[in-house]
């Protein structure tokens, strides 16, 4: 069961972690303000340089690396100690993150059409597909989308297949892992397949919303909505991605 809800973790982890694998490589950049421009790029009409785009994107790399550490280390204990505290703790890190990274690409917008080095436009791809989970802009929405997500890997993690009824003898998601893995009886494979996806219909007023607000947020990045967002992260237009496919 840990391996399944770590993978959403994981996924987290990943779509951050490229772009922060370049800073240490870029050390005179360290100790700079996160994602704070210099006293010349804030001047009403003053175009921007690259000297500080690059300043930008080093900041939002640090600034975002530390939130990453944050968030991931509060949604391991929430995945392995499933409580109302380690679920409001994990909403609360992932909402931080969220909000950071949002802004933070909201911010990057100013530098679009600069022409940069290929590394560094390739870090503002990366800062604008930061998001696993891309949220609105609207702080109310946001932290309602983070609380959804946590809430819904929690009930996947506590989720419970009764064959018989009785309470006292139902079967977690890792029994039931076990049972598909050395199982050959087709009757008890489909008996168990069924039980677990039983569990998932009081959920689904919870997941649509989650869904709605994901769209919006990814709508408000120019995407069409979540789907074309994550196809984008393959170096290609996600409609391009898509054919191929």
């Amino acid at each position: 069961m840990t391996r399944t809800i770590l993978s959403g973790l994981l996924a987290v982890i990943l779509s951050t972690s490229a772009l922060a694998q370049t800073t240490m490589s870029n050390a005179s950049h360290r100790n700079r303000s996160p994602a704070r421009m210099t006293p010349g790029a804030k001047k009403a009409g003053a175009q921007p340089t690259v000297a500080e785009a690059e300043k930008f994107i080093a900041g939002a790399e640090q600034k975002l690396l530390a939130l990453t550490l944050k968030s991931s280390r509060a949604s391991w204990v929430q995945s392995n100690f499933i409580t109302d505290d380690t679920e409001a703790m994990a909403a609360a890190a992932q909402d931080d993150l969220t909000a950071a990274t949002t802004e933070l690409a909201m911010s990057a917008r100013r530098f679009a059409g600069l022409p940069l080095p290929p590394d560094t436009t390739r870090k503002f791809n990366l800062l604008k597909l930061a998001l696993v989970l891309p949220a609105p802009s609207n702080a109310a929405e946001r932290e309602e989308l983070t609380k959804l997500a946590v809430s819904l890997e929690s009930d996947y993690g506590k989720g419970k297949y009764c064959p018989t009824g009785d309470k006292s003898k139902c079967l977690s998601l890792g029994d039931m892992e076990r049972i598909m893995a050395s199982s050959r009886d087709p009757a008890e494979l489909q008996r168990i397949w069924l039980g677990w996806h039983a569990i998932a219909p009081p959920y689904r007023q919870n997941y649509k919303r989650f869904v709605e607000l994901a769209n919006k947020g990814a709508r408000e990045s120019n995407f069409t909505d979540v789907g074309a967002m994550w196809r984008a992260k393959y170096d290609m237009p996600p409609d391009a991605f898509a054919a191929e496919m």
